[in-house]
């Protein structure tokens, strides 16, 4: 009978033993698991924090220049002017070539040539220096509206030039090239049917003579 109580004695002991061994792995995994989901939970957040950092500054210069064209619809010209310097002020500090692109267009839409060449100008600028084929690209295409076409000319060699561009690129670059070629060549073509006969008629009036 002495024997058997000290069996059950043994064994209640052991079975407290591993109950409490078995307790404390649990606790000590849930202890893991809730430490874990609050390193989670805090990188979570920080990534929200930089993104709300990085997000204004995006959205501060396509808003305003959605504002700038919202007030010329609207007829507002100081208003656009305001949202305008706006924008370029958030173009340049985002340090994107993007959207300095946008501000320069802008600048076209509210027929400021001369806002518009400075945006451009920046805007090639700063897609050079981001290795960019696309920004030059883009500020050529502008320089061209503007009726800049030397300015377009170097905005080729720019991107010829920059390192790292692709046989696509460098081909692309050259379809480019000879378009503005063959646009030149058609402009030139155009003014001297139209003016030749009137240089004609100019100079016959200027001698006297006859044109016949």
């Amino acid at each position: 009978m002495i024997a058997r109580n000290v069996w059950v004695a043994i064994a209640g002991a052991l079975w407290l033993c591993i109950v409490g061994v078995i307790g404390g792995v649990v606790v000590d995994r849930s202890h893991i698991h809730g430490r874990h989901a609050a390193i989670v939970a805090q990188l979570d957040q920080a990534a929200d924090d930089l993104n709300a950092q990085l997000a204004p500054r995006e959205a501060r210069w396509e808003a305003s220049v959605r504002a700038v064209s919202e007030a010329l619809v609207r007829g507002d010209r100081d208003a656009a002017e305001r949202a305008w310097r706006e924008a370029w002020s958030a173009a340049r500090a985002a340090r994107r070539w993007e959207g300095l692109a946008a501000v320069g267009d802008a600048a076209l839409r509210m027929g400021e040539n001369a806002l518009a060449r400075e945006a451009f100008l920046t805007t090639l600028f700063r897609a050079r220096d981001e290795h960019s084929v696309a920004g030059v690209l883009r500020a050529e295409e502008a320089f061209e509206t503007l009726g800049d076409h030397a300015m377009a000319r170097q905005c080729l060699r720019v991107a010829e030039s920059m390192p790292g561009i692709d046989d696509v690129e460098r081909g692309l670059l050259r379809l480019r090239a000879a378009r503005r070629i063959h646009s030149r060549a058609e402009e030139r073509a155009v003014i001297g049917h139209a003016g030749g006969p009137e240089i004609a008629r100019t100079k016959v009036g200027a001698t006297g003579g006859s044109s016949e």
